[in-house]
């Protein structure tokens, strides 16, 4: 089977929970079928690149426009590089025009991430293409029950979604040596609160300065992004305890996820869907304490089991269930322990990329539209 998967970026070189997930995909699909990767290249120039053992055609673009790639010539490859399978990761603007322009030969399957939330009024001229897009897909599928059933661009195509998480490699994320773990905490002083990922919009992360005063332990936000400068500007202003400690290395990672006491994630809009980062916090057995959006955040991080969730843009809150794991070692360890257990029975990615396989199978079986 060829099976050909879609986004606007890949991991490496952007780091981010939808490029993990294709990559993921990418890495162990290719033990059963021939696979590739089709993204865009933030610059002008076309060229196919190797990342990870995956063959990726990064297509030139002249811009983004709210995150979507301007690039005249995606529609031409997307048809060009003929698959049984097309896989098109969404929200994505670009490649859901694309294909409805080039009507690429292979069955199309939706990876449906998130719905486009913030930019309000183009999606007044966006939503009749992703719903004519949407209408074309053999079959989608959404990382959550929770996302699938408050979704309103889902609600037509019920009989064609199917649910199947995310997920992340566990065993990438084993304890470093304990002096490597009493090295950060004296870095930054004992005890620290730690957030990872991009720093969006849809983050929180404002609020998480502004509950970093109340907080009994220093906050250690890493990552970088668009709201980075903002972020700190605002930490700089209220004088909050935040070391900004930028992009970290995988390795970095897995060290200050095993060294911090608590994982904050306190995003704030239905852009967050699902929470990747959390997954890879339990996988270090690190408690969270997320915010409840009515996604599938709730679903990654079970309150009073695999850590706790607070009413979003609350810093009061925030800080409060930041302050009890702090205070209360027993329930921090027994909600570590079962987040950890969960993460290699629920979401082992090599498992989701073999669900996905075979209902690729299917749809390829399946004569007709849906399975």
């Amino acid at each position: 089977m060829k099976i050909l998967h879609v986004y606007k970026d890949f991991d490496p070189p952007v780091h981010g929970g939808m490029e993990r997930h294709m990559a993921l995909m990418c890495r162990f699909q290719r033990e059963w079928a021939d696979v590739r990767a089709l993204t865009c290249s933030r610059r002008l120039r076309t060229a196919a690149a190797t990342r990870g053992g995956t063959e990726v055609r990064e297509v030139g673009e002249w811009a983004r426009f709210q995150s979507a790639p301007v690039s005249p010539m995606f529609p031409y490859y997307l048809r060009a590089m003929e698959a049984d399978v097309v896989v098109i990761h969404v929200p994505n603007p670009t490649a859901e025009l694309s294909y409805l322009l080039s009507r690429p030969r292979g069955k199309l399957v939706v990876r449906y991430q998130s719905d486009v939330v913030r930019q309000a009024a183009a999606m007044k001229v966006y939503r009749p293409f992703l719903m004519k897009f949407l209408s074309k897909a053999d079959i989608i599928l959404a990382a959550s029950e929770q996302y699938l059933s408050t979704s309103s661009a889902l609600q037509p195509f019920l009989d064609k979604c199917r649910v199947v998480p995310l997920g992340i490699v566990a065993e990438e994320f084993a304890p470093p040596d304990s002096d490597c773990i009493r090295a950060l905490r004296e870095r930054y002083g004992g005890r620290f609160v730690l957030f990872s990922g991009r720093h969006r919009y849809y983050k929180g992360l404002e609020y998480l300065v502004r509950a970093a005063e109340k907080i009994d332990a220093r906050v250690v936000i890493a990552g970088t992004g668009p709201e980075r400068a903002r972020t700190e500007a605002l930490a700089r202003e209220l004088g909050a305890g935040v070391e900004f400690v930028g992009a970290l290395s995988h390795e970095e990672l897995v060290a200050h996820l095993h060294a911090c006491e608590v994982m904050a994630f306190p995003s704030v809009d239905r852009s967050e869907a699902f929470g990747v980062s959390m997954l890879e916090a339990h996988a270090c057995g690190t408690p969270v304490v997320a915010t409840t959006l009515g996604t599938g955040v709730e679903y990654v991080n079970l309150h009073e089991k695999t850590g706790l969730n607070v009413p979003p843009r609350d810093a009061e809150a925030l800080s409060a269930s930041i302050n009890e794991l702090l205070h209360n070692a027993d329930l921090r360890g027994r909600l570590g322990e079962t987040a950890r257990a969960r993460v290699f029975k629920d979401f082992d990615a090599r498992r989701i990329a073999r669900v996905e396989f075979e209902i690729y199978q299917e749809v390829v079986e399946c004569p007709k539209t849906g399975i």
